[in-house]
């Protein structure tokens, strides 16, 4: 399954930045694994960036982490 990140501004808007980075499916981009719906033309990031320090919402990462394998080759049980 495919992930993106798609930002979340706060009330100044796209000029002040991303507020939060939510993860989504790439066949759903409205909608946040956390269940915010998102705004479509929203600045949207491959799902690599997660992780590395962007401010992202925590519920989202964690059901990332559940969706997409974590070093899988790593462990002796994959």
């Amino acid at each position: 399954m495919s992930h993106l990140l798609r930002a979340e501004y706060g009330p100044q808007g796209r000029s002040a930045g991303a507020r939060t980075w939510h993860v989504v499916r790439a066949s759903d981009p409205a909608t946040a694994l956390c269940g915010r719906t998102m705004d479509t033309d929203a600045e949207t990031r491959a799902e690599e960036e997660w992780g590395t320090g962007l401010r992202c919402c925590q519920q989202c990462g964690s059901l990332y982490m559940h969706e997409v394998p974590h070093m899988e080759g790593s462990h002796p049980y994959s």
